[in-house]
């Protein structure tokens, strides 16, 4: 006997697809879903400033006299080249011009990397433990925009409640011996 196919079968299988091929591109951009995505774009409008709160930010230039940002990431780099692309547009913080580069979290870990200004973190779910030990060997200001990045082992990210704030974590700064000015301090979040 041979076996006619099911309309309804059919039917609901390309529903699947047609609803897969259209959810797909917007779901997430390399793995990222649009509340990461929303804190990513809110990340880099308020990094240029966390940046340039830091005290004694001229003596984080590099031999050339450029502020040296490396976007970090693990997996995939799509979101990092855009994220770097958007830094490299500012030219510039704190009439300081930016350099900024691409680093996967093992090439960071493994290298011995000098005149590093600060690290953008562009992955959602780097372990807390490698922020902390990236920001404390190199002594740089490891922003990272995700969800309780700030208090796991970031210094500084943004804050999300009834409006969103910079955030930062004292104990994480000190410890990669980062001060900022007080005026951050006082219109940031304070996350330990």
């Amino acid at each position: 006997m041979v076996r006619k196919p099911c309309p309804r079968r059919w039917a609901a299988v390309l529903v699947w697809v047609l609803a897969i091929s259209i959810w797909a591109p917007f779901s997430s951009v390399a793995g990222l879903w649009p509340e990461e995505q929303q804190r990513l774009r809110v990340g880099l409008k308020l990094f240029p400033a966390v940046l340039g709160a830091q005290e004694e930010l001229r003596a984080r230039c590099g031999p050339d006299g450029m502020l040296r940002v490396l976007v970090v990431h693990r997996g995939s780099d799509e979101v990092a080249q855009r994220a770097a692309r958007s830094l490299k547009d500012l030219g510039e913080v704190d009439k300081l011009p930016l350099a900024v580069g691409i680093r996967s979290l093992g090439e960071l870990e493994s290298s011995s990397e000098e005149s590093i200004a600060a690290i953008f973190v562009a992955s959602v779910g780097l372990e807390h433990k490698r922020l902390r030990r990236l920001s404390e060997r190199h002594r740089v200001l490891a922003f990272s925009p995700f969800a309780g990045d700030v208090a796991g082992g970031a210094v500084a990210g943004i804050h999300v409640a009834d409006r969103i704030l910079p955030a930062v974590n004292l104990e994480q700064a000190k410890r990669a011996g980062l001060r900022f000015k007080t005026f951050f301090l006082r219109v940031a979040h304070h996350g330990e």
